[in-house]
């Protein structure tokens, strides 16, 4: 009995230290499971980070060095804009750059850089597509054109230079090198520094807008002539086409030219302008509208050597002004005014042998007369004259003999003296007469003045004034005698201050 307790005794202590030991193995297991899990937990969660990493990188920085080349040489071109909207394309000429990579040290290989990755290119592939595009064929290339000046209706200006679409071969390759050479998308060649080929001269250019302003102060004068019924105006519209244009496209002043050019406006403004010598259009009392022969002494004459000196001053020093050419004489009336006689007048009738004095258009006064003999030395002329002078008291002379000072063929005084020719033409009594009008005239006229009734001289004296017009024209047609053998044909008038004699026709 004894011996069984302690038999049990002991199998329930080997039980316990069994139980235990397996507790202990159990717990060693269990830290040695916990131990492994952290440990392998720990391990896993650095690996996903490390990809989650290099994920974000190639996201955010997206290079070649962080991702596999991806590029896709068929999605890259490039555009090409050229001058005057025209555009072309860069592209199949590009494969993935590791294909190349074995070529890496061939210089005709080059690369483009991409987000994505690279591509590469051969150079002659990119140049043979290029050459074969239509904006790099010469023969349809415009030219640039200088800036230059130019002149116009209103004198010189500016014209700007012309671009054109000339291109510099070398340098449109390099920049179209460069934008891929950068992965570029568009490449704008009229921003691109050398493709086109650029005018030497633009507009803002210091010689050109120096010249500009020669010629401008050259041709700057600008003078308005006030004429008879009419202005005119000579200013740098009409002095600048008397410059000469050199081969460069440069103007100067020849002052040859110039002068000339000057003359000549002169000249071509008293053709224009004169009405001196020229037939007139004249209401004739009784009759209507005759045309007087355009001899005589009336009219607008310019003064062309005078008119010439003062214009070529203010052209030299350009003057800017309204003024009346220099003249040797003028009209008695406006030009649109009974073609500038006026309404004042003396109207004589060579044929009718009749004058009339008219104030303000109507006849004030009127008389017989007798004019000129009708042969060659004495008829009086016709034409439109005017009363040069009017003199009282005077004597009238015929030819001077030669060799006998103060001798005249004849000798005539008389009371009034109105002359209206530079030869001794003029109005005066005849009191010796004793009949005027008629047909007197034809064979026993005067030497060529208009003989007046004493009475009637008076009058007109009182009535006509210097420079008013003389209208002498004949109404019928008539003929001439030959001169009488050793007669003047024409006189010459003068004043003598001593004796108060003066030379009559």
């Amino acid at each position: 009995m004894g011996s069984m307790k302690k038999r049990r005794k002991k199998q329930k202590n080997r039980m316990l230290l069994l139980l235990a030991a397996v507790l202990v193995f159990g717990g060693l297991l269990s830290a040695y499971g916990v131990l492994s899990f952290a440990k392998s937990g720990k391990e896993d969660g650095t690996a996903q980070a490390a990809v989650t990493g290099s994920v974000a990188e190639r996201t955010q920085e997206n290079t070649p060095e962080t991702v596999k080349q991806t590029a896709d040489p068929a999605d890259y071109q490039l555009t090409l804009q050229f001058r005057n909207g025209a555009s072309q394309t860069v592209k199949g000429i590009f494969r993935d750059s590791s294909s190349a990579a074995a070529d890496s040290s061939d210089a005709d290989i080059k690369t483009v850089a991409l987000p994505e990755g690279k591509l590469a290119y051969r150079t002659s592939d990119l140049t043979q597509l290029l050459d074969s595009f239509p904006e790099l064929q010469e023969s349809g290339w415009t030219q640039p054109e200088d800036a230059k000046i130019e002149k116009q209706d209103d004198g010189f200006v500016i014209i700007p230079e012309t671009p054109g679409t000339a291109l510099n071969r070398d340098a449109f390759v390099s920049a179209v090198e460069q934008a891929l050479s950068g992965g570029a998308e568009t490449l704008n060649l009229e921003q691109a520094e050398g493709v086109y080929v650029q005018p030497a001269v633009r507009q803002d250019n210091a010689d050109l807008q120096a010249h500009l302003s020669q010629l401008n102060q050259i041709t700057g004068a600008s003078i308005t002539y006030r004429l008879p019924g009419a202005e005119v105006t000579l200013d740098g519209s009409t002095t600048s086409g008397w410059l000469t244009q050199n081969a460069d496209g440069t103007w100067t002043r020849d002052d040859a030219v110039w002068n000339q050019h000057i003359s000549d406006f002169v000249s071509q403004l008293a053709a224009d302008h004169d009405t001196i010598n020229r037939d007139r259009t004249f209401p004739a009392t009784g009759i209507g509208n005759i045309t007087v022969k355009g001899t005589g002494y009336y009219g607008y004459e310019i003064d062309e050597p005078a008119e010439t000196a003062q214009l070529t001053q203010e052209l030299d020093s350009g003057t800017v002004t309204t003024r009346e050419p220099c003249r040797v004489q003028t009209e008695y009336a406006a030009r649109d005014d009974n073609s500038g006689i006026g309404q004042n007048y003396v109207e004589i009738d060579l044929s009718r042998q009749h004058l009339w004095v008219y104030r303000d258009g109507a006849v004030a006064f009127e008389t017989d007369i007798v004019s000129g003999t009708m042969n060659e030395s004495y008829y009086t002329p016709e034409g439109v004259y005017k009363i040069l002078d009017k003199k009282q008291n005077a004597t009238l002379v015929g030819d001077a003999i030669p060799g006998k000072k103060d001798y005249y063929t004849y000798t005539q005084p008389v009371s009034y003296w109105m002359p209206f020719t530079y030869t001794g033409i003029g109005l005066h009594d005849a009191s010796w007469r004793g009949a005027f009008g008629g047909t007197i005239y034809v064979s026993d006229g005067s030497h060529g003045c208009v003989n007046l009734p004493a009475s009637a001289a008076a009058q007109i004296f009182n009535l006509v004034e210097i420079q008013e017009p003389v209208v002498c024209y004949y109404s019928q047609p008539y003929s001439l005698a030959a001169a009488p053998e050793g007669q003047q044909t024409e006189g010459v008038y003068y004043n003598s201050a001593d004796s108060g004699a003066v030379q009559a026709g």
